[in-house]
């Protein structure tokens, strides 16, 4: 087999694995509904707020227990 019939056997599965992809994508769309995001949720998903650590956390959970 020649460079250029794998590469065109390539080129091929390619187009075939995005023509599968787009299936599954059409497929879970119609199972699980697509919802518009509420503004504050928009706001929670774009915000850029920084991640709470493991330890703070904990620090909390302690002081909300006693």
């Amino acid at each position: 087999m020649e460079i250029s019939d794998v590469l065109t056997l390539l080129k091929e599965i390619r187009e075939e694995l995005r023509e599968i992809k787009l299936l599954y994508k059409g497929l879970v769309e119609k199972l699980i509904p697509v919802e518009e995001l509420l503004e504050d949720e928009r706001e929670a998903v774009e915000s850029s707020d920084e991640v709470v650590g493991e330890e703070e956390i904990m620090k909390v959970l302690r002081r909300c227990s006693k």
